[in-house]
């Protein structure tokens, strides 16, 4: 198959040996100058679940340094999970990554094969828990107020040096979110008035406020509770 000039193309190789040639027209270039089209290789090394894996990413024909995450997958409904994950990322949360998100490199698709490819957030257990807490609830805000809503946050939350990422919005939903606060942060907020976010509400019982004090006041010291499971519409929420 003969590629437009301005695709970038991507070669995805595994320790077995198997190699994967990808093309992409909006990846994000890495390594090469902006009016030249991206050639990439990508070394996957330890599958961190089923079709995730960590990897390292560099130039073609070059020393693959830069580590990435990647997202395989081989059938089409997996990759229509990838495309409307790499939408989440560069279109509603584009402003986040590199803070509140991992930062996006691009959707890539072959023959029979596509992968996403996103930062690396690199962990690190060097900050207090209620500092944590509130990092995590100021994320959470953020993301709800660029209209998204994860759905099953509590299971990707990562702790880094500057702060924490949220990860995975392969099951994210379009949001609407009132306020973009849970109802205990908004002292205006009458308790039997139901529109405020569920899900915000729900996560400040475990990273949030435990007696009325405001957030950044937050003196918690034991670990958040389990979260229970926040029901979801199929396309919005």
């Amino acid at each position: 198959m003969s590629l437009p000039s301005s695709a970038s193309i991507i070669e995805v190789i595994f320790d077995g040996g198997q190699v994967f040639r990808m093309w992409s027209w909006s990846a994000v270039n890495r390594f090469n100058g902006p009016d030249t089209p991206l050639q990439s290789t990508i070394h996957c090394g330890e599958a961190l679940r089923q079709r995730v894996f960590r990897a390292s990413m560099g130039p073609y024909g070059g020393q693959p340094t830069t580590p990435v995450i990647v997202k395989m997958a081989f059938n089409d409904k997996d990759f229509s999970l990838l495309q409307w994950e790499e939408k989440v990322y560069n279109q509603s949360l584009s402003r986040l990554q590199g803070t509140v998100v991992p930062r996006c490199y691009g959707l890539y698709h072959g023959r029979n094969t596509g992968c996403l490819v996103l930062e690396h957030c690199a962990t690190a257990n060097n900050i207090m828990h209620a500092e944590y807490c509130r990092k995590v609830m100021v994320a959470i805000i953020e993301i709800h107020k660029a209209g998204i809503i994860h759905g099953n946050v509590r299971s990707h939350i990562l702790s880094t040096r500057d702060g924490v990422r949220i990860v995975d919005f392969a099951k994210a939903k379009i949001h609407e979110c009132p306020n973009a606060k849970p109802r205990l942060m908004d002292p205006r907020c009458a308790p039997e008035r139901e529109a405020q976010c569920k899900e915000l509400m729900i996560l400040e019982n475990g990273y949030g406020l435990a007696d009325g004090q405001h957030l950044d006041g937050m003196l918690q010291t034991t670990m958040p509770s389990p979260l229970p499971a926040v029901h979801m519409h199929p396309h919005q929420s």
